[in-house]
């Protein structure tokens, strides 16, 4: 999967969804391979299995999941995926689903539909990273992270129009990438000293007062601080132009938005909000790759207050009933959605490889049901996990 060698792997707004679709054509429906769970197990299934395309044969990967836009009913995911002759090379692919069965997941026949480009900085490689929707343009903005070498170190922007049903005219031909530069590259000079910038979290808010849309965008980096050590934070007001926002009161001096746990990587990552909190879904490989796992961080207010939650606090040994060595030792890329008043992570997975390497782990992606309600801070709201519900929680309904 994701290495701090070798890096191939959205985040948005909460999906809330409702209705009912119709079947689409032209499209392979995914090889789940987990049957559902019993009664007192937490429910998990692979949804895109590698066994399905040899461009994804190797991992599957960075699950952006939005509701489409002109199908009620219905939901489009961007992902990730690399081949197992080939683990340089990374590209991007879409599937379907109706909101009404979740775990199933109807890839493209045309997959994948965005790959490195031909020449310029993104030639060599490339990772998924955010994937928005924009009304006022009636197009899909995709963050996502290239480079012309193995390591993904610079954040570009992908434009696709919309088109009339949201799906059928997201192709190769109709993705755009927006100018001939990154938009967001990485900075050298002091203080931030970095390397690499990658795996963007973009959203966006509407600000009253000044008429405009605020926009956020939390990336991993490399630099003197280490190896992917935490998330920083850039912002801006079009989601094109980006400017670093360096947290001088980082207390170790990194400029990091929250600080992180030392010797662990900080990769991909997805930001949300709650009600008034904002939620950070990060994976992160504990001691230098260990064991790969989600974490949250939560705050009130986009810019400033984030606070890391306990480390083993979405730790995928805690799923009962469904954890396994084989299935899930390694857990990456977590993606928090609501469908139809229901909370799911989908993330990608392997078992533990024979030589211990995640890198050569084989990569499933997976769905996963969130009945669990966990307190986060004073302030913020509980948040749902991969669980069994509590007493407390079946007996409120939520």
């Amino acid at each position: 999967m994701k290495s701090p060698f070798r890096m191939n792997f959205w985040a948005g707004s909460v999906l809330v969804l409702a209705g009912c679709c119709s079947m689409a054509s032209g499209t392979v429906p995914a090889q789940a391979s987990t049957p559902a769970a019993p009664p007192n197990a937490v429910r998990g299934e692979v949804v895109l299995a590698r066994a399905s395309h040899e461009w994804m044969s190797q991992q599957i990967e960075e699950p952006c999941v939005l509701p489409n836009p002109k199908v009620p009913g219905r939901l489009i995911m961007f992902y990730g995926a690399v081949p197992a002759s080939d683990r340089n090379y990374a590209a991007i692919g879409k599937a379907w689903a109706d909101v009404r069965e979740p775990f199933k997941w109807h890839q493209d026949e045309a997959n994948p539909i965005f790959c490195p480009g031909k020449g310029g900085w993104d030639s060599g490689s490339l990772r998924l990273d955010t994937v928005l929707y924009i009304p006022e343009e009636d197009a899909y903005y995709i963050y996502y992270s290239g480079t012309q070498g193995n390591v993904q170190d610079r954040i570009g922007l992908a434009i696709c129009p919309v088109g009339e049903d949201g799906y059928s005219a997201v192709t190769a031909a109709n993705i755009k990438r927006f100018g001939t530069a990154p938009v967001l590259a990485p900075e050298a000079a002091e203080p931030y000293c970095e390397g690499m910038a990658s795996q963007a979290a973009v959203m966006r808010e509407w600000n009253e007062a000044a008429k405009g849309w605020d926009w956020y965008m939390y990336y991993s980096y490399r630099g003197k601080d280490g190896t992917l050590p935490g998330i920083r934070l850039a912002t801006s007001k079009d989601g094109k132009s980006w400017m670093r926002q360096y947290n001088a009161a980082d207390p170790r001096g990194m400029g990091q938005t929250f600080p992180s746990t030392p010797n662990a990587y900080y990769e991909w990552h997805q930001v949300f909000k709650v009600d008034k909190t904002y939620v950070l879904s990060i994976e992160v490989g504990i001691e230098h790759g260990k064991r790969w796992r989600p974490m949250l961080a939560v705050s009130t207010e986009p810019v400033k207050g984030w606070t890391q939650l306990d480390p083993d606090a979405v730790l995928q040994t805690q799923w009962q009933g469904l954890y396994n060595d084989s299935t899930l030792y390694h857990v990456a890329t977590p993606a928090f959605y609501q469908i139809e008043g229901k909370w799911y992570l989908y993330c990608q997975a392997c078992g533990r490889p024979d030589n211990d390497n995640y890198i050569d782990g084989g990569w499933e992606m997976w769905g996963v049901s969130c009945d669990r309600v966990i307190p986060t801070r004073p302030g913020c709201v509980d948040l749902h996990i991969p669980g069994l519900p509590t007493a407390a929680t079946s007996a409120s309904g939520r």
